[in-house]
């Protein structure tokens, strides 16, 4: 962070007064967890944007929906999202329906098929 020599003053009297000290510790802080929140949402809406694509595109080009069922599933997936959302649907209720119907959560959701946070390695790569 460049500092300009009105902040250098500043910061001189903040330094020297544990008050003022504090308060300018607290808006430090507050302004960090603001821009970690916000780039926190920003991320999960990307990946949220990269899931809905590869949704669409695994149902258009594996099971065959066209420009007429491919938007009436997706936005029934986003209706089910909304409604685990507001709490109208939980998800071990849905767990439990899939698992009466034979789908097991671990063929669905597991080591193999979730996000990588981390970087990508040249093991993923290749």
């Amino acid at each position: 962070m460049k500092l300009t020599k009105r902040t250098e003053k500043q910061l001189i009297k903040v330094f020297n007064d544990p008050k003022k000290l504090r308060k300018w510790i607290d808006g430090v802080y507050q302004d960090m967890l603001s821009k970690c929140e916000e780039k926190t949402k920003q991320m999960i809406n990307e990946y949220l944007d990269i899931y809905s694509i590869a949704v669409a595109y695994t149902l258009r080009y594996v099971c065959g929906f066209g420009k007429k069922r491919l938007p009436q599933v997706m936005n029934r997936i986003w209706d089910n999202v909304d409604a685990f959302r507001l709490n109208y649907i939980n998800l071990d209720d849905c767990l439990e329906d899939l698992k009466e119907n034979g789908i097991e959560f671990e063929t669905i959701i597991n080591n193999n098929n979730r996000v990588r946070w981390e970087e990508k390695t040249e093991d993923d790569i290749k």
